[in-house]
């Protein structure tokens, strides 16, 4: 994903139109053993293609995972994803949930956030930015032009 590069969309008083989503997640250790944490989904209009996640964990720093808001949506409805990132449905505890994997030099996280809420808060950045429009009013024969040129 190339980064830096100037987004279809001006930004206004309000640049960004979707206030982040915080909620309480689940770090799934076994499937008897969940650890409250924090996370907070973030959407940039400059940089529609993506979703940041930061994760607040009790003990240590936060965390921030960049993660695409398509593979983020279709994992809404059915498991998606190879590699890093990997995103699915499934019924926990009598409810709707999202169980979302992250991988990174062979460690292995799993956690499980309302499907719902994300959802919700995801259609939102929808109705911001529509799907299929995010490289609308991109200067493709600048970035041509200069491949290695800062954006």
């Amino acid at each position: 994903m190339m980064e830096n590069l100037p987004g279809p969309w001006s930004p206004g008083p309000n640049s960004n139109g979707v206030a982040p989503l915080s909620l309480q997640i689940f770090r799934i250790v076994w499937d008897s053993q969940r650890s409250p944490l924090r996370a907070e989904f973030r959407f940039d209009r400059n940089d529609p293609l993506i979703v940041s996640v930061t994760f607040r964990p009790a003990i240590g720093p936060p965390v921030t995972w960049k993660i695409g808001r398509d593979l983020l949506h279709d994992g809404l409805l059915a498991p998606t994803g190879i590699g890093d990132v990997r995103v699915w449905p499934r019924i926990s505890r009598g409810r709707p949930m999202l169980r979302l994997r992250l991988e990174r030099c062979g460690m292995r996280v799993l956690f499980e956030l309302d499907l719902h809420r994300v959802e919700d808060w995801l259609f939102e950045t929808y109705d911001l930015v529509p799907p299929g429009e995010e490289l609308t009013g991109l200067d493709w024969d600048a970035l041509v032009a200069n491949p290695l040129e800062d954006h």
